[in-house]
């Protein structure tokens, strides 16, 4: 997962929501918005401190499988959606 090649800039924009401007290796700029919630983050098992780091790891996945094989990150990122579809992707996620 550290081998990103695009760029991800996250902020906080209220609680478990994250506004998040990603650019590919390309130069494309795009604009998304995470959410997340507490039963989620009880759920696989992480702090609310560690959220942020949680959301960042995400994108960066999303963001590889876009520049390995096509597509895009959607424009609104449900962590608990993605949960449902993926449910071994979160709890897989490395936090520190």
């Amino acid at each position: 997962m550290t081998d990103v090649r695009g760029e991800i800039d996250v902020r906080a924009d209220g609680e478990h929501r994250y506004r998040a401007v990603l650019e590919t290796s390309s130069g494309e700029r795009t604009e998304h918005l995470v959410t997340s919630d507490a039963e989620l983050l009880e759920r696989i098992q992480a702090t609310e401190a560690e959220e942020p780091f949680l959301v960042r790891r995400v994108l960066e996945v999303l963001l590889e499988t876009v520049e390995s094989s096509g597509g895009e990150v959607p424009a609104v990122v449900d962590l608990r959606e993605l949960d449902r579809e993926r449910p071994e992707l979160l709890p897989s996620v490395p936090l520190r």
